[in-house]
């Protein structure tokens, strides 16, 4: 059965430990940081209305985060900067062995080898065209002229990042 605790105004550093499964001194700092003044004091200990206190006990993103919620580790003191780091190095290595995360490098090998087949079938079309279709020369310029064109805005699109990362 649950514990029946008779009500009286106000939570103490303990209560609310223990409600929230932590340890005092964490529910202190807590409190502390996020700035809640006690409600009164009872017995010569601080207590706290609940509403306010569980706010800053419950919050997920903690110290370090922007007004968005989003964490920037450059704002992490040095010890969480670490943690974060070293657990970002770890997320990145298993996805690298199941196959989500390819390096770049393999990435940039698989690509040019495409490119290099796409290049070759404009570089010989034409020359296909006119032994297996009989084109007239006038007809192979057209068809080369085309493959320039097709190659030319291929190379744009490419090219057109403003910021390109490398391997």
């Amino acid at each position: 059965m649950a514990d029946i605790h008779e009500f009286s105004q106000g939570w103490s550093i303990g209560r609310l430990a223990e409600e929230f499964r932590m340890d005092r001194r964490t529910a202190s700092k807590r409190l502390k940081e996020a700035g809640i003044p006690p409600l009164a004091k009872r017995a010569g200990h601080d207590v706290y209305r609940l509403a306010d206190a569980a706010a800053a006990l419950v919050d997920p993103v903690g110290p370090g985060a922007g007004v968005d919620g989003v964490v920037d580790p450059r704002d992490l003191p040095p010890m969480e900067r670490r943690a974060y780091y070293q657990s970002e190095n770890e997320r990145l290595k298993v996805e690298s062995t199941i196959g989500q995360l390819v390096p770049a490098a393999e990435v940039e090998a698989d690509y040019a080898e495409l490119v290099k087949k796409v290049v070759q079938f404009f570089d010989t079309l034409p020359d296909v065209l006119e032994r297996k279709a009989g084109l007239t020369p006038d007809q192979v310029v057209k068809v080369q002229d085309e493959c320039d064109r097709v190659r030319q805005s291929m190379y744009e699109g490419i090219t057109d990042d403003d910021v390109r990362d490398s391997a």
